[in-house]
């Protein structure tokens, strides 16, 4: 008999290495179809499926059900602990479903997260109510209810016992029915039901791919307009307070990713200013540095800036110097304004790092 783990989130193929990376327990189909097709190639004909899990991804936890219900075999499940929301979908699929005395089932509606106008809010309502539907349908098949029992309760989000999921024929049968268990107590972790946002689930694995160097293939694969969260809550607003009490690691891992590519930009830009300064500028190029950071166009435009100052200066030095000699009666040659040309040069500077912004 081959054994197969359904634990923690039920997430896609691409999502399941951002989740292993981070330590968090997370199953994906390709976890399942693989060790199925283990089982087939060694001539397995029982796989033993074990669930606990508060369920994830609606396509992710119906591709579970497909590849379960494809295997030429008897599938045996049992619950330990808790099958909750998507990950009822493959408890569906067994043939035959225990689940532990102090176990645990819910169902419920499908939802996502989306935005638009009303017409994209009719949309995604018809959208999910006909998720809701093909959900239905997977529970019909194992269980006695009828349709209309079976939306009632997905509307309510219900709990079940196990006691109360076998009189339904969610399970077939109660494992330790027979025993009595201690009084326990215990909290249940809430953060098992929270998925990872799926901005930092992006930008982790960019971070993952660059660590590897390798560049993701370009993809061109129509997918659906929304994908809805089958989850046992409702997602948490998440911002930076709530990342650093709710996931102290991935914030941790974030402010040391923002810190480090803080660094890379000042270096840069200093470097930049380094490039362009010229002798005579060892003040301003200071001030630019350390004093009122600026970037390297800004800093190349004060330059310029400067240099005319110091021309203009220069030439009224000259102009004063010259003031004796001016006195002798003669023809002056033409003299070209040096002050024109330096702001002549500024200005099509300035005009270069505009239209490059």
């Amino acid at each position: 008999m081959k054994k197969i783990d359904i634990k923690g989130h039920i997430v896609s193929d691409d999502h399941l290495e951002v989740y292993q990376w981070f330590g968090i327990s997370a199953t994906s189909p390709s976890v399942i179809k693989n060790a199925i097709t283990e089982a087939e190639n060694s001539g397995e004909n029982e796989l033993l499926v074990e669930i606990n899990s508060g369920g994830g991804s609606v396509w992710a936890g119906a591709e579970m059900y497909y590849a379960l219900k494809k295997f030429n075999g008897n599938v045996k499940g049992e619950i330990p602990s808790m099958a909750a929301s998507a990950a009822t979908f493959p408890a569906m699929a067994c043939d035959h479903l225990s689940m532990s005395l102090l176990g645990q089932m819910m169902i419920h509606r499908a939802q996502n997260g989306m935005r638009g106008d009303q017409k994209d809010m009719r949309n995604n309502a018809d959208f999910l109510k006909n998720v809701d539907d093909s959900i239905i349908s997977a529970y019909l098949t194992k269980t006695s209810l009828s349709r209309e029992e079976l939306n009632e309760m997905m509307n309510k989000d219900s709990w079940m016992t196990a006691q109360q999921a076998l009189d339904s024929k969610f399970i077939d049968e109660i494992l330790f029915a027979n025993t009595i268990p201690d009084p326990v107590a215990s909290a249940s972790d809430n953060d098992n039901s929270t998925l990872l946002p799926q901005d930092v689930i992006d930008k982790v694995k960019a971070e993952i791919l660059a660590s590897k160097n390798m560049v993701p293939n370009p993809v061109n694969v129509a997918e659906p307009p929304v994908e809805p969260k089958n989850q046992n809550k409702e997602d948490s607003e998440m911002n930076l307070e709530t990342l650093q009490n709710e996931h102290p690691e991935l914030f941790n891992q974030v402010k040391k990713l923002g810190y480090t590519e803080g660094v890379k930009s000042e270096n840069a830009r200093i470097k930049s200013i380094e490039e362009i300064a010229v002798p005579g500028n060892e003040t301003l190029v200071y001030d630019a540095k350390f004093v009122n950071p600026v970037p390297a166009a800004t800093f190349a435009i004060n330059a310029l800036k400067a240099q005319k100052e110091q021309n203009t200066q220069q030439l009224q030095n000259m102009q004063k110097d010259a003031d004796p000699v001016n006195q002798v009666p003669g023809t002056n040659a033409p003299i070209v304004d040096p002050v024109d040309d330096i702001e002549k040069e500024a200005q099509e500077l300035a005009n270069i790092f505009k239209g490059a912004e």
